[in-house]
């Protein structure tokens, strides 16, 4: 890990420092008169601005929600919820908004300043450069407009021009301490070592309280092996903020350098308790406790490098070598060929498996991984244990993985990169009694015949199925059945009650009854599938937590993590199919069905009902979020990211913590 500004976080934060100004600069808009907004409208603007200037971005995003709906037309609104999503990670998002503000007015550079960052993260950086460009048409004294085209020019490798727009944007005015730290990022890339630490000196100079400063500084002194000079620098960013990852984590190899073990093991340590999904930080841990002859540590953590990072070759490599250190060929045997599948041509894995193989006695197979290594080996110019021996030094290795050096388990720890179970949201249960207006969706049957009353409530909130309602709803319900026993809703009530309370064989009964007396009732089909559905559930023990770090490719149920093809799920599909057939506008129903096909693996058939209900209701969050991660899970990553996206601005926040999991990789 070389450069800060190579890496997308630190350019996120970076980038965000340069645009957070543009907050108060609407004044720079043409903005529509006061007199022609409602009070409620400019209520919502200014209640918007203050959560963006205060980074409460959920809240923002909430409030400009609302105001858009009252004027869809603004440039300016799309502007700011534009904003909000790029800080909560949401880069398709942000781009979507930035293109509908551009849409309605093409001429504030400020727009496609922030559109080219946001493109720079989707790594379009054709698009970024056309924005740039045309943000210098509108304004060609814009300093920020030469320090996004120097962030850009940067991460592209282009130095010598970076510097150039790093110059040109201290001669427009640009005082911040990110353009020294950007321009001399630049001149450590052309090795001119002098340059890049009198600009980062600068960069100090002018704020000593960055951190971030102080560990691009560290980092050159580490690249130098000015050990000593480096630990200082890491030292005080680490003093300066505590939870700082990046200043931790290359603590961790200067101290590896000196040597202090015991140091780097604790700084890898605070960094993986700060940012879990950190896979930097578990290989290098790993290697740590390979140094300490900690075998099962070190197999443990290459094992989390695995989670997130599924095709990380050398962990699956050094996770079998352990293996077979302690005996346990089957598994060691398991990750060399993994590693091999991955790297056809990897001579050390044919070798090491040779070895594994004739400690299981088998010859055949050992002797032709044997001659593989031999002969790639003499293809390399290696011989067959050359790796092994290259990496004998293990300390000194550091494989380049997908790290995520946001703090998570921080109090200031962004939103987004806090810990989120991927699953999908559950069903919906119809639901009688009074709640809080948030906790319910209601679908209005008016003129549906095959409806009795004209508005029903539905929730996914299982948790007001209290024991006390139902039992209360129970006798309310058998004293109206009693009184009046010809009603069918009287009937599904009780039976909706009797299913939350897993009291399935009453519930079923009340179901027949209800159809009983009317054959068409809607609700009675759909109240059985659920019913159904429950049972199947509690019969298989179902466990609807789920603890995995990534999508998985194979086809998984995401309550449970495993497929179920059990037959008693195609009664459910069929109550689903008749409640269909009767009404084809019931957007639960579709949405229910999906859930259920999901369960069996037929995720396509899940994908195309998720859509129907969509299309029943166009603000159907749950199944825009449903049918994300059902495309992510076909490897449809772009369509999945842009419905996760629709989900997070319709009020499914976890949709952004995804995202940051799944989408900005």
């Amino acid at each position: 890990m070389k450069l800060l500004f190579t890496n997308n976080q630190s350019g996120n934060r970076t980038s965000r420092i340069q645009i957070t100004w543009i907050i108060l600069l609407l004044s720079c808009f043409t903005m529509l008169p006061s007199c022609s907004f409602s009070q409620s409208l400019t209520a919502l603007i200014q209640s918007g601005q203050n959560y963006l200037r205060k980074g409460q971005y959920v809240d923002a995003l909430e409030q400009l929600n609302f105001a858009i709906q009252k004027e869809p037309a603004s440039s300016e609104l799309y502007f700011l919820r534009g904003y909000a999503k790029f800080s909560l990670d949401d880069y398709i998002g942000a781009e979507e908004d930035y293109n509908r503000s551009i849409g309605f007015s093409p001429f504030q550079a400020e727009v496609f300043v922030n559109r080219a960052i946001v493109r720079c993260e989707r790594l379009n950086y054709n698009g970024a450069f056309e924005d740039l460009a045309n943000a210098k048409k509108l304004d060609s004294t814009n300093a920020d407009t030469y320090f996004n085209l120097g962030r850009l020019k940067l991460i592209l490798k282009k130095y010598y021009a970076s510097i150039s727009d790093c110059n040109t944007a201290i001669r427009l005015g640009y005082a911040h301490e990110s353009i020294y730290l950007l321009k001399g990022s630049s001149e450590w890339g052309l090795k001119r070592i002098d340059n890049a630490i009198s600009d980062l000196k600068k960069a100090i100079e002018i704020n000593p309280s960055y951190s971030y400063s102080y560990v691009q500084l560290g980092s050159i002194w580490l690249e130098q092996n000015h050990v000593d000079s480096s630990i200082t620098c890491f030292d005080q960013a680490i003093k300066l903020d505590s939870n700082n990852v990046y200043a931790l984590f290359n603590r961790a190899l200067a101290r590896v350098k000196v040597p202090d073990q015991p140091g780097a093991l604790e700084d890898l340590n605070k960094v993986i308790r700060l940012s879990p999904y950190n896979s930097y930080a578990y290989f290098n841990r790993a290697i740590l406790f390979i140094d300490r002859n900690e075998k099962t540590n070190a197999i443990r953590d290459f094992t989390y490098v695995i989670k997130l990072n599924p095709k990380n070759i050398v962990s699956y490599y050094y996770r079998g070598m352990l293996e077979t250190d302690l005996r346990d060929y089957s598994s060691a045997l398991e990750d060399l060929d993994k590693t091999i599948e991955l790297s056809p041509e990897y001579a050390d894995a044919y070798y090491a498996r040779f070895q594994v193989r004739s400690k299981l006695k088998d010859m055949k197979r050992a002797k032709e991984d044997y001659k593989m290594a031999y002969e790639l080996g003499k293809k390399s110019h290696f011989n067959p244990d050359s790796l092994t021996t290259e990496k004998k030094d293990y300390l000194q290795s550091l494989v380049k993985l997908s790290g995520d050096f946001e703090e998570m388990n921080t109090a200031n720890g962004k939103f987004q990169n806090q810990p989120v179970s991927i699953q999908l949201m559950p069903l919906f249960r119809f639901f009688s009694d009074k709640a809080p207006f948030t906790l319910l969706r209601f679908y209005d049957t008016y003129p549906n015949e095959f409806y009795h009353t004209n508005l029903h409530g539905f929730t996914m909130h299982e948790e007001l199925f209290t024991d006390s309602l139902c039992r209360k709803g129970i006798i309310r319900q058998t004293l109206l059945i009693d009184s009046v026993s010809n009603q069918a809703d009287f009937y599904l009530k009780r039976a909706s009650y009797y299913s939350a309370l897993n009291l399935y064989n009453e519930a079923f009964r009340d179901l027949d009854s209800a159809l009983k007396l009317d054959s068409a009732n809607v609700l009675a089909y759909f109240i059985r599938a659920n019913a159904q559905y429950g049972l199947i559930r509690l019969m298989h023990s179902l466990d609807t937590t789920l603890n995995l770090v990534t999508i998985s490719k194979n086809p998984v149920d995401m309550e449970s993590g495993k497929t179920d093809s059990d037959s008693s799920y195609n009664s459910i599909i069929a109550d689903y199919t008749k409640v269909l057939r009767l009404d084809t506008g019931f957007a639960f129903a579709w949405y229910n069905r999906a859930i259920v096909y999901s369960r069996k693996g037929e995720f396509r058939k899940a994908s195309d009902d998720f859509s129907k209900a969509i299309g029943c209701m166009s603000d159907f969050a749950e199944a825009y979020y449903n049918r994300g991660l059902i495309s992510i899970l076909l490897n449809n990553n772009l369509s999945g990211c842009e419905d996760l996206s629709r989900a997070g601005e319709l009020g499914i926040l976890d949709a952004y913590r995804v995202i940051k999991r799944t989408c900005n990789r």
